[in-house]
């Protein structure tokens, strides 16, 4: 019995944005420096809190700090083509939830990464932990991951 896990599809990612790669994005070895797929995650990640969660980075009472982060490479990805990168909700507990990341090359339904974030919604001023504000939450309910 295998315990590999099958890579997610577009549609396991609700919330997606198209990112143009660069020829400056290849490594020596023709294909993406894996460093930038955490930029990528990143990416998705900021523009699904700024865009439906509605969250003001720069000046939010609340922020998110990055607990952990990982990255499952699955297939290359290139200059030229585009990336699609994915974002779900896995887990949300009271001050913390785990975001499913996923890059896709443009066109193709399976995931070439699959990953994951752990934020804490922290109180800007104090940086301690607080609770995921409610409209947030609502945001994040909508983007669970489903069974």
């Amino acid at each position: 019995m295998s315990h590999k896990k099958e890579p997610g599809r577009q549609a396991d990612y609700p919330f997606r944005l198209s990112i143009q790669t660069r020829w400056s994005d290849n490594d020596m070895f023709g294909h993406i420096n894996n460093v930038l797929y955490q930029r990528f995650f990143e990416h998705v990640v900021v523009a699904f809190l700024r865009g439906p969660c509605g969250i003001d980075l720069l000046n939010a009472p609340v922020v998110t700090f990055a607990a952990e982060s990982q990255c499952r490479f699955l297939r290359p990805l290139s200059y030229p083509a585009d990336i699609i990168a994915g974002i779900r909700i896995d887990h949300m507990g009271r001050t913390s939830a785990r975001y499913g990341l996923a890059l896709f090359e443009a066109g193709d339904d399976v995931a070439a990464a699959e990953g994951y974030w752990i934020h804490v919604f922290v109180d800007r001023a104090s940086q301690s932990p607080v609770p995921i504000p409610d409209p947030v939450r609502e945001v994040f309910e909508r983007h669970r991951r489903t069974p």
